[in-house]
């Protein structure tokens, strides 16, 4: 008997997949036989004897209370389900499966009943798995961090949230409404009403968007300050890292620093591209370096995959560079004994993610450390190598269409002018770094 198999007994109700019809069947076991085999009664009447080892079918697990963080009983919630949930990783599994034990309870135990809820099912898993799931659970995630309910939540709550999205950035008001939209379908899926409609609500997604102008303008001052960043920097920075061996966590964060500022400007890196990557995303094959970005968003507001590749022969020792980051990154947890997460630049004293705005810190690190500084009136930040890669790359001839799919642009986007200086020089270190793109042209 496999593992599953042997903690069914008699009286355990059980859904058993019928690989015809594409979903599972509802049902409970009677008895065994001699031979171990099960005899499941299911829902609507039907019978048959199985052997479960040889079955793909789930136990049913017993409902339990759960409750909110006031201690009022706000759902009844399969144990198992609230578990998973616990885990963080499949709210949106326990959200579409709570919606379908919904309609089963109101339509009744039958085969119809099955298929009807199959579709409901089906449906969900190109919208609540790849949408509303995700923003809902950044819902949830919050609830629980302020200790508030989450089902039923209250408009007050949604209020908080909001402000906690204004506060962390990274979301404009004109974005908002699928995360209000992911609150509101999960409650009334499971017959609670929407808490994200109200006046006081709309009150609230029109003074985020006054106080994002505000800020706009702010940044629009600041922005005339930023200068893009020199490939003569990188360049520095690049040699730098290469001699650098980590004797400690100090000089580890360093190397980070050095190895961060090279890639994001070999890849028009943008924050929350760079500091995000997953290890499973970056390749070193034995002929090119290449990059997997998941955080770009398309015309339908879905996330997309852009794979960029440089060839080792593209730039001079960027191989060199990864490697050593890369040798020295796991040894550090190696040495820790700690599970070693996906995240790319995540070292072992670090915390579990960070915000894209670490960037900031970490080129400001890497080019203090060699005394590397903007022209006068300007200051260098995160955008600075998403500038400089640009300017760099069209002062060298780069095409505009291959500018524009290294940084994400739109064909037709006007935005990339923004981040070109066009009288800029071209100089030999702009060359090491981009002149390989213009090899194909």
């Amino acid at each position: 008997m496999s593992t599953t198999a042997s903690k069914v007994t008699v009286g355990t109700k059980i859904e058993v997949f019928w690989k015809d019809d594409d979903c599972f069947y509802p049902g409970v076991v009677k008895e065994f036989d001699e031979d171990g085999k099960a005899h499941v009664l299911y829902d609507d009447g039907d019978e048959e004897t199985l052997d479960l080892s040889e079955e793909n079918f789930k136990i049913i697990n017993s409902t339990d209370e759960a409750t909110d963080a006031d201690g009022e009983n706000t759902e009844r919630i399969s144990g198992g389900d609230y578990e998973e949930y616990k885990r963080g990783g499949a709210v949106q599994n326990f959200l579409t499966r709570s919606l379908c034990e919904r309609w089963r309870g109101e339509l009744g135990p039958s085969r119809l009943t099955e298929l009807a809820v199959t579709m409901q099912r089906k449906a969900l898993l190109d919208t609540t798995m790849s949408n509303y799931g995700p923003k809902a659970r950044r819902f949830i995630l919050f609830c629980e961090q302020h200790q508030r309910p989450w089902l039923p939540a209250s408009e007050a709550t949604v209020l908080l949230y909001i402000a906690s999205l204004l506060k962390d950035g990274g979301i404009k008001s004109a974005s908002l409404q699928p995360y209000l939209s992911a609150i509101n379908n999960y409650h009334e899926d499971l017959r609670f009403p929407g808490p994200a409609k109200g006046r006081s609500v709309t009150r609230a997604v029109k003074g985020m968007a006054t106080i994002q102008a505000e800020l706009a303008v702010q940044e629009e001052n600041i922005e005339t300050q930023r200068t893009w960043l020199p490939a003569a920097h990188v360049r520095r920075v690049h040699e730098a890292a290469l001699s650098l061996t980590p004797r400690s966590p100090e000089e580890l964060r360093l190397l980070r620093a050095f190895a961060y500022v090279v890639v994001a400007f070999v890849t028009f890196g943008r924050p929350d591209t760079g500091t995000s990557l997953s290890r499973q995303h970056v390749h070193c094959g034995n002929s090119e370096f290449s990059v997997v970005l998941l955080k770009e968003k398309g015309r339908r507001h879905q996330l997309v995959k852009r794979r960029l590749c440089i060839p080792w022969k593209g730039v001079a020792l960027l191989k060199e560079l990864i490697e050593h980051w890369e040798f020295h990154r796991d040894t550090a947890w190696n040495s820790s004994e700690k599970t070693q997460p996906d995240a790319y630049w995540l070292l072992p004293e670090d915390p579990k993610n960070f915000k894209a705005s670490v960037a900031n810190d970490w080129i400001g690190l890497a080019l203090s450390e060699l005394d590397c500084r903007p022209p006068e009136g300007g200051h260098f930040s995160a955008h600075s190598t998403r500038k400089g890669a640009t300017t760099c790359a069209r002062a060298v001839g780069v095409a505009m269409e291959k500018v524009c799919f290294f940084g994400g642009w739109s064909q037709f986007s006007s935005a990339v002018q923004h981040y070109i200086d066009p009288t800029a020089l071209r100089v030999t270190d702009m060359d090491y770094y981009f002149a390989w793109l213009t090899w194909s042209q």
